[in-house]
């Protein structure tokens, strides 16, 4: 008798935004492995593809849709209540970074995940790529000797800066959540996964260097569209610059990119707004240390101001060093032998998602954690998401108490 095919996976999306319909498209690739039952969304829920659709994620829960994971990508500020809510319904949960926005509630969530025996899994993506997981296999092979020292800086690009963090949706610390969490706890989260250690203590220093209503031109409006030309054209910031000349970096980020669509976007959205009058009040810039168990350190660069968003890495060893310039890796061991180390056969398969084919082969080893996984791997997934969002908090605390140095629970 043939054997009977494996049963798709189901899962809810709560939030169709960018991060939304980017892991929704995997069922999109392997409808054998994945299937979307259900979307919830106020605006755009129907740019993912499913049988059911909600305008509140409340009314989807509600109605206890048959599905076995909840993808939850939401605005930062509804993560903690829709994480608990769905957890408590017996979902396991794609969580998009940050868990939440206080470390009290991040830790809720987890324990929470962990007592009822379900899978979290974050939108780390980076741990998922062929790029950072060469990185980590290289490290634990051990050919390279022990850590000493992570020199990374993390280049967010000047029209990402803009768009996400001046006049965009983590713009704000307090509606959304600090940069260095929402931004950076990708970062942080190669950090530890690369040491297989805990960071002890965390220092930082940063601030808005340009986005700052002083620095607004004399004469410029509130909307770019009613600048006066002189200005407008001469602005690097220019709205009508980043989302109509050259808005193909930033297109990603919207379900509809059409030539009408963006220059509504521009005319009465806050993407439109001057750099200099808006409610934004996160670091364009930033600095953090760290001291991890066993004596490494890492240092972290967050710089708006580059022509590319990238990462770049050194990282220096006893036995040797890794450089990478985010595509490829130069590495070097100090005896002049060769290193064998790669990453695991299935991130090197191509697939078109994004962040280097990291948002696939994560909803894919989600969809293995729970078909296979032992639940002690499980837990030790859950539990691996609170690690960098703990050091992101003690940074924020850091730089908020002038870079003192807070030592991490």
């Amino acid at each position: 008798m043939e054997e009977s095919k494996v049963k798709a996976i189901r899962a809810i999306v709560l939030g169709a935004g960018y991060r939304g319909r980017a892991y929704a498209a995997y069922a999109n690739e392997h409808p054998d492995q994945l299937e979307i039952v259900g979307v919830a969304d106020p605006e755009q829920a129907e740019t993912i593809t499913a049988p059911r659709y909600w305008s509140d994620w409340r009314e989807c829960l509600a109605s206890r849709p048959d599905a076995d994971i909840a993808f939850i990508t939401l605005p930062d500020a509804l993560h903690y209540e829709a994480a608990i809510a769905a957890l408590d319904l017996g979902y396991h949960l794609l969580l998009e970074k940050p868990l939440s926005t206080t470390e009290a509630r991040c830790r809720e969530i987890i324990d929470k995940a962990a007592a009822k025996g379900l899978l979290v899994i974050t939108g780390h993506v980076l741990r998922y790529t062929r790029y950072f997981a060469h990185i980590k296999a290289i490290l634990d092979s051990g050919e390279l000797g022990e850590v000493v020292s992570i020199a990374h800086q993390e280049s967010v690009g000047f029209f990402k800066i803009a768009h996400s963090h001046c006049r965009g949706n983590w713009s704000n610390s307090v509606k959304a959540s600090p940069i260095i969490l929402q931004k950076c706890s990708h970062d942080f989260d190669l950090f530890s996964w690369w040491l297989g250690r805990r960071c002890l203590r965390v220092s930082s220093f940063g601030s808005i260097k340009v986005f700052r209503p002083e620095n607004r031109p004399q004469g410029a409006a509130d909307r770019c569209v009613d600048c006066p030309a002189s200005i407008e054209r001469s602005c690097i910031w220019s709205a009508k610059k980043m989302y109509l000349d050259y808005g193909s970096q930033l297109g990603y980020m919207f379900a509809d990119t059409s030539r009408e669509a963006m220059e509504r976007v521009v005319r009465e959205t806050d993407y439109g707004r001057c750099v200099f009058a808006c409610d934004n009040d996160v670091p364009d810039h930033q600095v953090v240390n760290m001291e991890f168990e066993g004596g490494a350190t890492a240092s972290l660069v967050m710089a708006g101001y580059t022509e590319r968003n990238v990462r770049t890495t050194r990282i220096s060893c006893t036995r040797g060093e890794i450089v990478g310039d985010g595509e490829t890796l130069h590495i070097c061991r100090f005896d002049g032998g060769s290193v064998g180390g790669s990453a695991p056969f299935a991130l090197r398969v191509d697939n078109p998602s994004r962040h280097g084919g990291g948002d696939f082969n994560l909803v894919a080893e989600m969809l293995r954690l729970l078909r296979s996984g032992s639940p002690e791997e499980v837990k030790s997934t859950t539990e691996q998401a609170l690690e960098s969002h703990l050091i992101a908090f003690a940074a924020e605390e850091s730089r908020l108490g002038g870079g003192k140095v807070v030592e991490l629970k």
